[in-house]
């Protein structure tokens, strides 16, 4: 009876706002899932739209048809929530035209973004982000539509909404291009092909993986760890010979053909891409190495004429530019012959085609990867026009669903959390549920999954309906795979299991599974504690490259003096880890460079390392200088050029810088000192929510809430600082 009296109450709202809804044919009882589309693509496609409920049920995921004239966000959001209490809904699907919300005051929920939006245009500043429609709990203040697109909505996360992402159901996006095809047959061809990918019976035992020039700093110990790590999350698929292929850029000259043939496999089951993207280009390579003086000239010659043309693209001084270069690295004007020639315009551009994939390819490519993830920058940003993503998943070929970023996005980021449940059946939207940042979204069917390859494994339903801790605890005792042990701990936190910590630091301590260790080492960062700080010095020698390389990065995100002897330790020893090697350095640019400086020495002491000088002078030459604490030790100073100051402030969310905080409290709280640098300043000491100045901060931002004097704004953004050092607006599901 009480779905029968959600679809009442779905009607009267229908009948209210013009809407069309159509329940499902079967009673939702565990799970419920929602189709939503506009009024005319439901007119349109109504035939394919409903072939496609009709594999969901089949699959008894019972699934409601939301057609409407969308005025808004909220009208949609609404209607999943009421969904989501009545009906157990675990996802939806956005056909067609639906309203995109542009979040600002969100980018710590990002795990790169972080644009000006004071000074940059608001289309640019903005996040397009579905976490609108699929976390609840996140609150939102409206600032108005978009003036040149009807689908942009921008919002502003509230000061008083929870600060951190926790979704209640799963989302993905169906929406056409403008390629100048018709856009309804788009989805129309696109939902046939996802029912026949439904009707599949089809396990997840073809992989591969490719790595473009500049992903990890092009650090082989980073790269090779990914095969270890797949085998940890699906034990035996990739034993076989060929199931399994890891490509990397250097490989070939030229790697475009190859990953071009690896997507056109009819069995390939999955691709994920590490490389740097743009809506429009997949970065695959660059410019070949070699040994030959006349090769590498002329690859200088190419890279002259296209930086040439782009002066001229921007209307700048190209003679200038030519005379300044020739002065610089004492050339003759030989090396930019040819720059604006046709025939050579042409050539570079055919050589320039060799080292990316571009939307002009991916027609005639036709991917045949069930799901591709990108694991690159804005390659999913579906505001676009036309975007990498979407093609892959409009074209020809097999390809169902890709999961990619709406903008930049971090390298130093796991790109593989809990891929065993995807081997073990589980909906692609159930997983990345549990994998979202506020960019990463799924393009195409969220509800795609490919055969469970064990017997007894009914993960959809234990993802939506098992929430006793004694059905996870039973899990994390006696399961084999190491991701369902994975789901176990993760589920056991957000239920705030009673020694939670304990637990984690035990199971980093005694795991023999990469996985398992990352993930106890990424949950007990959010609770910040003791046991994260032993852990963190545990972690960096842990054999795997990335749980090194995250721990170093979160010591210089606490900025504890304590952590001093096992970052230098690192910097000693574990130098050929290029990755590991560039946040050491980073890490201890946020102390003050006589700390650094003793630890070194004692450590050096102790160290059999021969070229010792060598170690010493370097960390000179980069750290001595202290240009952290000068650009600090000048900020009360009022003749020093505020451009210069908020520039440093802005930089303080790459880089806490511990030394400075309460240099920078004291300027938060002179009401003298310019409103610009203040709320700069408190904007910035949001990001140091890991810092040993936490408390002080926190501290600080109480008193400010408590003075009157402070203008509004100001206000809004103190609150939102203290939230989200506090972490008191819980997002728990």
């Amino acid at each position: 009876m009480k779905c029968m009296f959600a679809g009442i109450a779905l009607l009267a709202v229908s009948f209210a706002w013009g809407q069309t809804i159509v329940a499902p044919q079967q009673r939702p009882e565990k799970t419920s899932f929602a189709i939503v589309t506009d009024q005319v693509t439901w007119e349109k496609c109504r035939p394919e739209i409903e072939n496609y409920r009709a594999v969901l049920e089949q699959e008894q995921l019972p699934a409601y048809i939301l057609a409407g004239q969308w005025k808004n966000p909220e009208q949609i959001k609404e209607l999943l929530m009421r969904l989501y209490r009545e009906s157990r809904l675990e996802g939806a699907v956005f056909i067609g035209d639906i309203p995109i919300p542009m979040i600002r005051k969100a980018q710590h929920m990002t795990s790169a973004f972080k644009m000006d939006e004071e000074k940059s245009p608001r289309l640019d500043s903005s996040v397009p982000s579905d976490r609108f429609y699929d976390d609840f709990d996140l609150k939102f203040d409206y600032l108005g539509r978009d003036t040149t697109s009807a689908l942009f909505f921008y919002y502003n996360l509230a000061a008083d909404s929870p600060q951190a992402l926790c979704c209640d159901i799963y989302t993905g996006r169906i929406k056409p291009l403008e390629d100048g095809t018709d856009r309804y047959q788009q989805i129309r061809d696109y939902l046939n092909k996802a029912v026949a990918a439904h009707q599949e019976n089809n396990i997840l035992d073809q992989f591969v993986s490719y790595t473009g020039e500049g992903s990890y700093s092009n650090s082989l110990t980073a790269w090779r760890m990914e095969q270890m790590i797949l085998r940890e999350q699906l034990p035996g698929v990739f034993d076989r010979e060929n199931n399994a292929r890891f490509m990397r850029y250097s490989m070939w000259d030229y790697p475009k053909e190859e990953v071009i043939a690896a997507l056109q496999r009819e069995d390939l089951d999955m691709l994920i891409f590490h490389e740097h993207g743009m809506p429009y280009r997949q970065y695959i390579s660059a410019t070949p190495r070699t040994h030959d003086p006349e090769e590498y000239t002329e690859f200088l010659k190419r890279e002259f004429r296209s930086k040439l043309r782009t002066v001229a693209d921007r209307q700048g001084d190209v003679a200038g530019q030519m005379k300044k270069w020739c002065g610089e690295y004492h050339l003759d004007t030989s090396w930019f012959s040819g720059a604006f020639d046709p025939e050579w315009i042409r050539k570079d551009s055919i050589a320039d085609a060799q080292l990316g994939i571009v939307l002009e390819d991916i027609p005639s490519i036709a991917p045949n990867a069930r799901f591709v993830i990108f694991d690159a920058c804005y390659n999913g940003d579906f505001r676009e026009k036309d975007y990498i993503a979407g093609r892959y998943i409009f074209s020809k070929g097999k390809c169902v669903v890709a999961f990619a970023n709406s903008v930049n996005v971090l390298q130093d980021k796991s790109a593989n959390d809990l891929f065993g449940w995807l081997g073990f059946g589980t909906r692609i939207g159930l997983w990345a549920r549990y994998t979202n940042i506020l960019e990463s979204h799924i393009i195409g069917d969220p509800t795609f999954c490919f055969s469970s390859g064990r017997e007894g494994m009914d993960c959809n339903t234990w993802l939506t309906t098992s929430e006793s801790p004694a059905f996870w605890l039973e899990m994390l005792r006696d399961s084999p795979y190491a991701d369902l042990q994975n789901m176990a701990l993760l589920k056991l936190f957000q239920q705030e299991y009673p020694g939670i910590s304990d637990t984690l630091r035990m199971r980093f301590e005694t795991s023999p599974y990469a996985v398992v260790r990352y993930t106890c080492m990424s949950l007990l960062e959010e609770l910040n504690d003791q046991n994260f700080r032993e852990v963190l010095k545990l972690a960096v020698t842990d054999p795997y490259e990335f749980i090194r390389r995250i721990a170093i990065h979160r010591m210089g995100r606490i900025g504890a003096p304590e952590f001093l002897p096992f970052i230098i330790d690192t910097y000693l020893n574990d130098y050929l880890s290029e990755r590991v090697n560039f946040n050491v350095l980073t890490a201890l640019e946020a102390y003050r460079w006589q700390e650094v400086d003793a630890v070194l020495e004692k450590e050096l002491a102790q160290s059999t390392l021969r070229n010792k000088d060598d170690f010493r002078t370097k960390l000179q030459s980069r750290l001595s200088n202290e240009r952290m604490w000068k650009v600090t030790d000048d900020m009360p100073d009022p003749e020093k050029p505020e451009k210069d100051k908020i520039f440093y402030i802005r930089y303080l969310k790459n880089l806490n810088y511990h030394p400075g905080v309460p240099v920078y409290l004291e300027l938060v709280k002179d009401t003298s000192a310019s409103p610009a640098l203040r709320k700069s300043l408190i904007e910035s000491l949001a990001w140091f929510n890991l810092s040993e100045y936490k408390k002080d901060i926190i501290t600080t931002c109480e008193g400010l809430l408590q003075d009157q004097t402070n203008t509004p704004d100001f206000r809004q953004e103190v609150l939102r600082t203290y939230h989200r050092l506090k972490g008191d607006l819980k997002n728990g599901k």
